[in-house]
């Protein structure tokens, strides 16, 4: 009986500290930009609204790719991320504090591309690229003692990645693909005024002394109607897992939902249109 109750009182303990350490993350990842690529001249391009399914963090990521040759092809995204979170910590100096984020990544890639089998619909995929922009978020809370308090913390991001896919095609217009991308994120030019305790508290005093890395797979399934060629609609989910030994706090999932559009494929139904 008392082994129970030493038992219960002391994972009502951890509970109670996790639920007081609001944590501040450092990386979200983005929609995977997997284009569903046959021939030359295949093209995508794509908006997605994305979310990690709950209410403090959402944005969108804009995507782009085309196929100059029967195998090559190159892609340009555009993440952006707007995130909210409020909190309780367990932290020296803050007690409550509302911490807003914004993230923006621009991402260029090339790849190759080719079918697996000709007698069977299985595609392979892999794109090599980077990524440039800005993470940041801000901080305002008060302390125990109940003084105003505000933070900063921005910083560059440089991200390098490699993203191999398998994709199996159905007769009709249904694709799925299963994405594995390997993401390797440099923090630079760090900006803030949290304290050196305040830094170590939440996992941010050795950001730049290494790159951090990602392994982040993801399904994604895109479905069209056949009086409407070109226009296809996707959603995908995606997780994140840290794979570098230095822990950081990061945001594990990501999903997505939107339309693409293959626009040779538009035109082409267009001329059609204004003929008849």
């Amino acid at each position: 009986m008392k082994l129970a109750v030493y038992f219960f009182i002391f994972t009502g303990v951890l509970f109670t500290l996790n639920s007081c350490y609001s944590p501040r993350y450092v990386y979200s990842p983005a929609a995977h930009n997997v284009p569903v690529l046959v021939k030359k001249g295949d093209s995508k391009l794509a908006a997605n609204y994305s979310t990690n399914l709950a209410e403090d963090a959402l944005g969108y990521d804009l995507q782009s790719a085309y196929a100059f040759t029967k195998h090559w092809a190159a892609q340009v995204n555009y993440f952006y991320r707007k995130e909210y979170r409020t909190g309780y910590d367990r932290s020296s100096s803050n007690n409550l504090s509302s911490v807003n984020y914004k993230r923006n990544l621009t991402e260029i890639a090339v790849g190759y591309y080719s079918q697996l089998k000709k007698t069977q619909p299985v595609f392979f995929q892999v794109f090599a690229g980077t990524g440039f922009g800005k993470f940041g978020f801000t901080d305002a809370g008060t302390d125990f003692n109940g003084v105003f308090l505000n933070r900063f913390h921005y910083a560059d991001i440089t991200k390098l990645f490699i993203q191999p896919a398998l994709q199996v095609k159905s007769r009709g217009s249904f694709i799925a693909s299963f994405s594995s991308r390997y993401s390797l994120i440099y923090f630079k030019n760090i900006k803030t005024d949290y304290t050196a305790t305040e830094l170590e508290n939440y996992k941010l005093d050795s950001l730049n002394y290494s790159p951090s890395l990602f392994w982040e797979p993801t399904m994604v399934f895109a479905f069209g109607h056949k009086k409407l060629p070109g226009i296809n609609f996707e959603f995908q989910n995606g997780y994140s897992f840290l794979m570098s030994r230095r822990f950081v706090d990061y945001r594990s999932f990501n999903f997505s939902m939107g339309l693409v559009f293959d626009l040779p494929k538009l035109f082409a139904m267009n001329r059609r249109s204004s003929k008849n």
